[in-house]
């Protein structure tokens, strides 16, 4: 409330200096809308986070996401005011009512980030200030945001959009694959309502085009929009996949682990490609694996590059859509913010050079040792892979079934009688 209120006297303040038939009262109205809008858009972001943490959370795990949230130590259901996001952990201290075991900070982290990442989003675009071959129609100090059906169904398309690329994220973050029901869905929502209204399309599948291209109706170029996204996505995956999973190999060997991850990574890429073109994918990837490089120190030692790089995605896309205008070398009229940038209308040399680029992405990016070795990754039982750890149980049984037999070979008595920590502690040596 403290900085809202400060927002709306000083910035009312500093804008009647520029104008000098008005006074700071004629603009209080003004910066309360945007208050008013930045709030309850947080808010309901924020909410959505939370429910994000609990897709995070059951959906690899074959759980509802239905029902109350309730404490993950002794299960009992949160109430109302506790389940506030971000400010009932916070009221808490992050411990939970009925048996004050602490409950993890990823909660209101994840709440908070995702919350200023959708609501960044909504406020470009209500006020215009993102969105490619957007007419401007505020100006002036007393401008409002417009609400109209085309901006609102915009917004909701890039909300979602930019919502399930975060879903996405925060499972493979965990080191989880990814449900096939949630990749269809994330596919279907994506992809179908840019087939039903092309206008979401925002911008073209060529690199050449007119000054006066609008996707209004324009149905056959929405189909060849999605078939291209989701080529760019497939090739880019297969170009990353000598990082994030390179024994990966669709036709040998289908169903494999590094497989999958490749089919994870792909889904990933898919859509930012569909949201904002596949033109801009190449940059937003190069600036995603960079964050992913930037947030090693702070991340769990159990996190790989490929989890990293995912929760990376969504804040490279959500710049992406913030600064699309200001990064759309189509649209002059506003200037450039990076005119190296990628999209329509930029020259063969700047998509090879991001293109190249993407090729970098190894020297800065790449798994661990610990994370590599097939033997040792993600041995956690709750990662989701299933399969790892039945074969470390099996090689474990082996390795103690080939002890058994050496001692009988040898005839050691002593051996024999070994305790079996004992033989373990020697076995581990």
């Amino acid at each position: 409330m403290l900085l809202g209120a400060g927002y709306i006297l000083g910035v009312a303040q500093l804008q009647a200096r520029a104008y000098p038939f008005l006074s700071g009262a004629d603009f209080y109205l003004h910066r309360t809308v945007d208050v008013m809008i930045v709030v309850w858009s947080f808010w309901v972001a924020s909410s959505v986070a939370s429910f994000l943490n609990v897709v995070a959370w059951r959906m690899p795990r074959g759980e509802s996401i239905n029902g109350r949230s309730h404490c993950p130590r002794c299960l009992s259901q949160l109430k109302a005011r506790d389940n506030f996001p971000v400010f009932g952990w916070l009221a808490l201290h992050g411990r939970c009512r009925a048996c004050r075991l602490p409950i993890s900070s990823r909660y209101p982290i994840v709440e908070s980030v995702v919350g200023f990442s959708l609501t960044a989003t909504v406020v470009a675009e209500l006020y215009q200030v993102s969105l490619p071959g957007q007419a401007q129609t505020y100006g002036g100090a007393l401008w409002f945001p417009r609400l109209d059906p085309l901006i609102l169904v915009t917004l909701i398309y890039h909300v979602v959009g930019l919502t399930i690329c975060w879903a996405l994220g925060l499972i493979r973050f965990d080191g989880n694959r990814l449900p096939a029901n949630l990749s269809y869905f994330a596919l279907i929502v994506t992809i179908v309502p840019i087939l039903v209204f092309p206008t979401l399309m925002i911008v073209p599948w060529q690199m050449e085009v007119q000054d006066d291209w609008r996707p209004d109706g324009r149905y056959v170029d929405a189909i060849i929009r999605v078939i291209t996204a989701i080529v760019a996505a497939t090739a880019l995956g297969r170009y990353l996949a000598k990082v994030f999973c390179p024994t990966a190999d669709p036709k040998l060997d289908p169903l494999g682990k590094s497989t999958v991850r490749l089919i994870d990574l792909i889904v990933i890429l898919s859509i930012p490609s569909l949201l904002v073109g596949w033109q801009a994918s190449p940059a937003v990837i190069v600036l995603a694996s960079v964050l992913a490089f930037w947030i090693r120190p702070i991340m769990p030692r159990q996190t790989d590059a490929f989890g990293r790089f995912a929760i990376a995605m969504p804040v490279a896309l959500t710049f992406q859509i913030v600064f699309w205008r200001r990064l759309d070398s189509a649209d002059t009229a506003t200037g450039l913010l990076f005119p190296l940038w990628p999209s329509e209308n930029s020259s063969p040399g700047v998509m090879l050079f991001w293109l190249f680029m993407v090729g970098m992405v190894p020297l800065w990016l790449r798994e661990s040792p610990a994370n590599t070795n097939p033997n040792t990754a993600n041995t956690n039982p709750n990662t989701g892979d299933a399969e790892l750890s039945s074969d470390l149980a099996l090689k474990d049984a082996a390795f103690e079934q080939e002890l058994a037999v050496e001692d009988r070979k040898l005839g050691d008595a002593s051996g024999a009688a070994r305790e079996p920590t004992e033989r373990k502690r020697d076995a581990d040596t």
